[in-house]
């Protein structure tokens, strides 16, 4: 095959990434995390447009490729090292709509990198739903960031700053309205194709851990003495909520239940529904579930 043919053959259908962003996203996707999904980044292709997500459940960051789009639809997760490795070509980098590979090109030269991560990501879009443009912005004493979030946005700026050539890249910040707690969203460079999100602690006495602070994931992380008491054969009985930690907590003086099993869906319960949250109170013999 000749330059011209494999240059014909890459080219069909090749989406041009920006490697500076493709390095943000990075930013903001999980590291060594049992959800193995979010150690990748989220490529989404449908309704004229191409968009990218990285999340670990925390934070947040969207970047919206492009806003003509006109192929078939799809949607990849393409693992760290994959990208980290196309990035390092410092060649011209595009993503394949085809096969979720990343192609980086120059001077007729071709490499391909494959890395698709097989999973279900995160319903990302809901964390995205709150966002308010142009929001008249008030002083709130509820809206508290953890400082390594912070950290992690001069990093992204920094990255991004690089890429525009601009030594101290300017960033605005929104707060949109709460959709399950707070969310603060920052834009770089009056660039609102790249959107940051971080959650934030309704008080200062609430801890991340325990708000779960997961507006961007489907699924909570287990309650260590829940996961502990199934694990040793017994039953759980909880507070449960579909609808946020809190509320389940809320629910612990008078509504209760007896939690059989759990995993990445939520928590079962002994009539066999499920819940995202649950709120432990005390273990009991397990209950069989019944059908």
């Amino acid at each position: 095959m000749n330059a011209n043919e494999r240059k014909k053959e890459y080219t069909v259908d090749l989406i041009e990434l920006k490697r500076a962003y493709l390095k943000a996203m990075l930013c903001a996707a999980a590291k060594s995390d049992v959800r193995y999904y979010l150690e990748g980044v989220y490529f989404v292709g449908g309704d004229n447009k191409v968009l990218a997500y990285s999340t670990d459940g925390r934070q947040l960051l969207r970047w919206i490729i492009c806003e003509d789009y006109e192929g078939s639809d799809f949607s990849y997760i393409i693992n760290r090292r994959c990208i980290k490795d196309a990035i390092k070509t410092k060649y011209n980098v595009h993503l394949q709509a085809s096969t979720g590979d990343l192609v980086c090109a120059k001077d007729g030269d071709f490499r391909t990198f494959r890395g698709l991560i097989d999973g279900k990501y995160p319903d990302v879009k809901r964390a995205v739903a709150g966002y308010v443009e142009d929001i008249k912005q008030e002083k709130d004493k509820n809206v508290l960031l953890n400082g390594n979030y912070l950290k992690n946005l001069g990093k992204i700026g920094k990255i991004i700053g690089k890429h525009y050539k601009v030594k101290d890249v300017p960033v605005r910040f929104y707060s949109s309205k709460p959709v399950d707690g707070i969310t603060n969203i920052f834009t770089f460079n009056g660039n609102k194709n790249l959107m940051y999100i971080v959650t934030s602690c309704r008080t200062a006495d609430t801890t991340d851990e325990e708000h779960h602070a997961v507006l961007m994931d489907e699924h909570p992380i287990p309650k260590p003495e829940v996961q502990q008491w199934l694990d040793d054969g017994y039953g759980a009985i909880c507070s449960v909520s579909n609808k946020s930690p809190d509320d389940a907590k809320v629910l612990a003086n008078f509504a209760r239940t007896v939690i059989v099993d759990y995993d990445d869906d939520g928590y079962m319960d002994s009539i066999g529904d499920i819940w995202r949250f649950v709120c432990f109170i005390d273990a009991v013999e397990r209950k069989p579930v019944t059908a």
